[in-house]
């Protein structure tokens, strides 16, 4: 067992198993320090974690799923949010994108690293935690990156939300009339059942559309999707 630091959090997880050490080894403290969390999975999390599950995963990946949720459950209350969607740093800007579950949002990301390798980092490929220090929001790596596993343990300013949709021809459109997309927002965000956290999201979620600028990407899976929309929203 070990500490480690995500989101500028630290972390107890009070793990059995070695899949959470593996994971969690870029985040793990160099000294031991006061969690901010401690967290830990029962026999039966893992049990409804595994029933839930259409596949077997080892007890090891199910006590890895039930601890980031727990603690990502607990997060609204210290102003962060688990974010459903891909994070890139480029040119100083800190950019999200969002989509239902396989429109190709990883995919659009990894081309923009493809097109533009010395200035577009992945910091989470699927589910990066964003903190307000202050008022400012700011998104940070996580080991919890989907399939891909793209992470970096790192933080970016977060500065523009693109919603991602498939579509045959690339366009990029601003989102001036936020209320247009906010169910399809906050549909990305994890939301507690517990009233006080549920309410405290809604106000980061409220926070977060405030401060960023958001974007409506329709693409198809082309080099050009990626060069328009970079030019569109870097050099807007």
């Amino acid at each position: 067992m070990a500490n480690y630091k995500i989101a500028d959090f630290v972390v107890d997880f009070k793990n059995k198993y070695h899949h959470i050490e593996k994971l969690c080894e870029d985040y793990k403290c160099d000294e031991i320090l006061k969690p901010d969390f401690i967290i830990e999975v029962s026999d039966l999390d893992l049990e409804k974690e595994g029933a839930a599950s259409n596949h077997k995963y080892s007890k090891g990946y199910l006590e890895s799923v039930c601890a980031y949720r727990k603690l990502c459950l607990m997060l609204p209350i210290y102003n962060s949010l688990l974010l459903h969607g891909v994070i890139i740093s480029c040119e100083g800007k800190g950019i999200a994108f969002v989509a239902r579950s396989g429109v190709g949002k990883t995919t659009h990301a990894m081309l923009w690293q493809k097109n533009f390798a010395d200035s577009a980092v992945i910091i989470n490929g699927d589910k990066p935690i964003i903190r307000f220090l202050g008022d400012v929001p700011f998104a940070y790596g996580t080991p919890w990156a989907g399939k891909e596993g793209i992470q970096i343990n790192s933080r970016v300013e977060l500065t523009d939300i693109c919603i991602i949709e498939r579509d045959t021809e690339n366009s990029v459109t601003f989102v001036s009339d936020k209320s247009q997309i906010f169910n399809t927002f906050m549909n990305q965000v994890l939301r507690p059942a517990e009233p006080k956290a549920a309410v405290k999201t809604l106000e980061l979620i409220d926070l977060l559309m405030s401060k960023c600028k958001f974007w409506n990407i329709k693409c198809n899976v082309s080099d050009e999707a990626a060069i328009i929309a970079h030019n569109t929203v870097i050099n807007h």
